[in-house]
Order: C-alpha cells, then sequence, then structure tokens
C-alpha cells in the first residue's frame, strides 16, 4: 500500500508525528501539514486517497479545510479530530461533506478503521462507474422525487448519518435501501431494526442486548433504525456513547470497532422530543446529522404513473408473469385519488386489482372504487386518525397477501416486502 498516499495536517507535533508513525506502519505514504496553507499547497501537488485534519488550526479551521477538499478534490474523503466534547463541530464538518470523524483522546485503532475505511471510499468504484446493486432510486418524474434520487445519488458516497423524516408509508425504508444499494457497502446485506417491533419480538432480551445483537450484525453494513424515538432514554444514551467511541462490547463480552452507516426516522417530531426529555440530546445531534423529508403521495400525484407502473413490474416479477397494463380511465381514477395511505395504499390498490382484473389490464371496475371515487373495500377515513386508517389498510393488504398464498406465511412476507418477522409482529399486533 506504499502508494496509497495519506495527508494529515495538525498543528501539534507531537500528535502529528505519532499519527504518522501509525500510519507508516499501515503501509501507508504519509504527508504532513501545519497550517491550512500549508495543506491547501500540498494538495495541489498530489492525488490523496484520504485526508485527516485538525478541527483547529493557527490559520483556520478544519471545516474550510473539508469545504476545499470537497469543492476540489471530490473524490479524495476527508475526515475530522476534534476535541472531547464538541459533537456540534462534528455534526458541521460532516454537513459540508467530511467523510467521517473521530474524537480525542485518539483511539489508535479506531484511527486504523477509519483511514482504511477512507481509502475503500476513494478506491470504491461508486466514485467512477458503480456497479450498484438492486434499486437505486424512486420512480416518478416529479421535481420531488428527482430531488430525493439527487440526495440518495449523493448520501451514498457518504459515511454521515440519515435522518429521514416524513409521514408514514412515503418509502423512507426504500430510500435507505437505495443510498446502501449505491454505496460502497453494499457488498453486504442491508439491516432493518424496527425499535418498535423488536422490542415486541424478543422479550427474553433487554432493549440494550438487543440493540448490541444488531450493531453486531449490522458490522460494516448499512443500518436502517425505524422508530428510533421508541428506545428508552439509557438505550439512547449507551447508543450515544457507542457513537463517541466508535465501539463496543459484543455479546462474547469483546470489543467490537464500530463501522455501521446508520439511517434512522423517528415515529415523532425528534426535535420536540429532545426538548421535553424524551431524546438524549447528544443522541440526536449524532443521529439527526444530514435530514431528508418525505412527502406524502397527494402532493406529487404526477408521479402516480410512473409508481404504478414500477408495484406493477416488481408484483409480476414476484410471481414470474407478464405485468399488468393500466387502461386511461383507471389511470384517471387514481391520479384523482388523495391516497391518505400513501404509496402502502397504492401498492394496496394495484396488487388488488392485479389479481381480479382480465387479460392483464386493470379497468376503472377492478381498483374496487365506488361511485365516489372511494375504495370499497377499505372503510372510509371519517374521524379516524391517520394512523388508525393505515392500520386498516395493513390489514387489507395482509389478507390479501395471505389470500393469495394459501395462508402460507413466508411466502405472505415476500409478497409485502417484508420479512417474516415483522409479517408475524403485525399480524400479532393487528389482531389478525
Amino acid at each position: 500500500m506504499s502508494n496509497v498516499k495519506i495527508l494529515v495536517v495538525d498543528d501539534e507535533p507531537d500528535i502529528l508525528k505519532l499519527l504518522e508513525m501509525t500510519l507508516n506502519k499501515m503501509g501507508l505514504t504519509v504527508y504532513t501539514a501545519p497550517t491550512l496553507g500549508a495543506a491547501k499547497s500540498v494538495l495541489e501537488k498530489n492525488t490523496f486517497h484520504f485526508c485527516l485534519t485538525d478541527m483547529k488550526l493557527p490559520d483556520g479551521n478544519g471545516i474550510e479545510l473539508v469545504e476545499h477538499v470537497h469543492k476540489n478534490f471530490p473524490k479524495t474523503p476527508i475526515a475530522v479530530i476534534t476535541a472531547y466534547g464538541t459533537i456540534h463541530h462534528a455534526v458541521e464538518a460532516l454537513k459540508k461533506g467530511a467523510f467521517d470523524f473521530i474524537s480525542k483522546p485518539i483511539s489508535l485503532q479506531v484511527l486504523r478503521n477509519l483511514v482504511a475505511n477512507g481509502i475503500k471510499e476513494f478506491e470504491s468504484p461508486t466514485n467512477e462507474n458503480s456497479i450498484p446493486k438492486g434499486k437505486t432510486k424512486l420512480a416518478g418524474s416529479s421535481e420531488y422525487i428527482q430531488s430525493i434520487n439527487k440526495s440518495i445519488a449523493k448520501l451514498a458516497k457518504s459515511q454521515s448519518t440519515v435522518y429521514i423524516e416524513g409521514p408514514n408509508c412515503t418509502s423512507k425504508k426504500f430510500i435507505a435501501q437505495c443510498i446502501h444499494n449505491l454505496s460502497r457497502r453494499n457488498d453486504k446485506e442491508f439491516i432493518s431494526f424496527d425499535c418498535i417491533e423488536d422490542q415486541n419480538d424478543s422479550p427474553e432480551m433487554s432493549e440494550y442486548e438487543r440493540l448490541i445483537a444488531v450493531l453486531t450484525e449490522a458490522n460494516g453494513s448499512t443500518l436502517f433504525m425505524e422508530n428510533i424515538g421508541f428506545l428508552k432514554i439509557s438505550t439512547q444514551t449507551s447508543l450515544a456513547k457507542i457513537l463517541h467511541d466508535k465501539s463496543f462490547t459484543d455479546e462474547d463480552n469483546e470489543k467490537v470497532n464500530l463501522d455501521v452507516r446508520f439511517i434512522v426516522t423517528c415515529n415523532h417530531n425528534i426535535d420536540e422530543a429532545e426538548k421535553i426529555d424524551k431524546f438524549n440530546s447528544e443522541l440526536m445531534e449524532r443521529m439527526t446529522v444530514i435530514k431528508l423529508f418525505t412527502r406524502p403521495l397527494a402532493d406529487h400525484k404526477d408521479d402516480i404513473p410512473g409508481l404504478s407502473k414500477a408495484i406493477l413490474t416488481e408484483y409480476a416479477e414476484k410471481w414470474q408473469q407478464l405485468p399488468c397494463k393500466i387502461d386511461s380511465q383507471a389511470l384517471h381514477t387514481l391520479c384523482s385519488y388523495n391516497f391518505p395511505g400513501n404509496i402502502l395504499e397504492l401498492k394496496s390498490i394495484l396488487e388488488r386489482a392485479a389479481n381480479v382484473c382480465e387479460n392483464d389490464i386493470i379497468r376503472e371496475t377492478d381498483l374496487g372504487f365506488d361511485d365516489n371515487q372511494q375504495p370499497k373495500l377499505l372503510s372510509q377515513r371519517h374521524n379516524k386518525n391517520l394512523e388508525e386508517y393505515i392500520n386498516e389498510i395493513e390489514i387489507q393488504e395482509i389478507t390479501n397477501a395471505l389470500k393469495l398464498t394459501n395462508n402460507n406465511k413466508t411466502a405472505a412476507a415476500k409478497v409485502l416486502g417484508i420479512s417474516f418477522r415483522a409479517l408475524r409482529y403485525r399480524i400479532k399486533k393487528l389482531g389478525l
């Protein structure tokens, strides 16, 4: 690896020497600079696989260097060194484009892992002609969808934690999966952890034990944490410490270096929860580095044709058949409906229609709408809150899948695109 070049920027000679010696032992060629100006000069003369800078420099700060590298040398990952207790500086650097950060006092093992990951990112094909695995973008052509897809592509190149906020059933998990599929971590399995479901599914384990188990499983990959607000404050505090230390103790009492890309959602307003001491403030800072906002389907109805085509194609692939087409009147009816259950409701209606239509063409009558263009098989929302209404949609979706698979829960879970464990939990939760 002697041809791999690393730039380290720090104005303290002792720290600079320690970092240089540590990285030299990894077989790396290390360049050093004591100031922001010197770093910029060195960057102009060499191509670096990775850059590491202290936050505080005599003639500027690390964030200025992050911005400079991000703008002029976008392929080179850069990480910052922060003083203990200054997480807000790290968060700011990540928002400006930093690859990651490391806190003082510096753990040499954490440093080695950080640099190794940075080099992988530099050498990753994602920086050039990536070979993505699985779905990598949302279907649709609206300005909103284009914006989300641009964010997915950009965030796939980062290590920053992403917080996805928006109404239920607006493709938050799918967005997280797309980010993973485009990232250098896509050779590992995408791990999903619902803080509500897993709480009920493994009653024999404590919440902290479940957290450690999922961190162990997700190490080296992407972890999508749904409903993180349901974690107890004590568990949130433990997770914040794990993120700070970049390590945890596993079930065998062995220390494990943390290498997880987090993408999270919360079941309620995370900012309000933090204000009333329902959410750990340090964890909130670490988990909301980058925010991505999703919108209800009613706000981007222009995407319904594209989404419908994608849903029917996916459904056909599962059952190894030709995808159904939608006639113009049926499509007009779909585009006129507001979908309070968002994409989950659209998916439910289309999959049901695909099962009853003739000659693989979905007509208006196949949608199951009444004369007022409302789904017949769903009770009307009236005064129900959104959660109750979505529960009804879930009940119908699960019931349809079970009927379609002759009550085979494993097959039904595949139809629904969820794990068997998640289906079992939902069946119990919804009283089916």
